[in-house]
């Protein structure tokens, strides 16, 4: 755990210094105006349908609100953080869950101007997730709070093709978790840690600029995390998949 967040505090200074480096001196009119124009704001919420298997499995809709800053030329370094918060009710054939995650991801790699209104942008980051499960009393079973931390390595490509007032693109994000914890309330002996597996996650924006530096972004998108399992807790391996959309209106700086 503590080389885990020894290793997340160096990762977050050195991105803050890259992005304090960022080029400043280019202005948005030397670009093709269909081309990426440097910092930008994302805002938005988002809805999902949420499956949980643990087993049972839990599922239903939740949630949440979303944060991007991004810094993005043709032909020079990318950049983004991005946060997402999540929460809503699921249910199983047995009982009920609150559930709440927050995730954030930070990376780094470089745009590529393909054609004169597509680019390519492969990248690569870390990013770490927080879910909490409160579970209900069952049949059988006592009510249980479980909160997992998850820290993966993240490598993805994002891609676009924009027109004078309209974007389409693709971003496709690998993620292999490198450590899980799991913490459940009513035990105080600290965290236990959970196998390591590989997530993935698949986005499909398409923007509409209503304004000269504002746009309205709607991304259709599917995650998938893996949540290891845990021999002396007698858990099984648990998969969290989400399907559901982003909407955002994002401001050009």
């Amino acid at each position: 755990m503590k080389n885990s967040q020894w290793f997340l505090s160096v990762f977050l200074f050195s991105a803050s210094a890259i992005f304090a480096d960022a080029p400043q001196n280019k202005e948005p009119s030397q670009h093709n105006p269909n081309q990426p124009q440097g910092w930008s704001l994302n805002v938005g919420g988002t809805y999902t349908w949420m499956s949980f298997s643990t087993p049972p499995t839990y599922s239903g809709s939740t949630g949440g609100v979303l944060g991007k800053i991004s810094y993005q030329l043709p032909n020079a370094f990318f950049g983004q953080a991005r946060s997402y918060y999540n929460l809503g009710p699921l249910s199983s054939s047995s009982n009920k869950t609150k559930f709440y995650e927050w995730y954030t991801e930070f990376v780094g790699g470089y745009c590529f101007s393909v054609l004169k209104n597509w680019t390519i942008t492969p990248y690569a980051g870390i990013g770490f997730d927080f879910l909490t499960d409160h579970r209900s009393r069952s049949s059988s079973t006592p009510p249980i709070k479980l909160k997992y931390a998850i820290y993966y390595a993240l490598a993805g490509l994002e891609t676009h093709y924009a027109w004078q007032d309209w974007m389409l693109g693709l971003q496709v994000d690998c993620l292999p978790t490198f450590n899980q914890y799991l913490r459940v309330k009513s035990l105080h002996r600290g965290a236990w840690v959970l196998k390591n597996r590989t997530g993935v996650e698949v986005q499909l924006p398409v923007a509409y600029r209503y304004i000269k530096n504002f746009w309205l972004e709607l991304a259709p998108y599917y995650r998938f995390l893996p949540i290891g399992s845990s021999h002396f807790l007698e858990l099984d391996q648990r998969n969290l998949s989400q399907w559901g959309a982003f909407l955002t209106f994002r401001f050009f700086l």
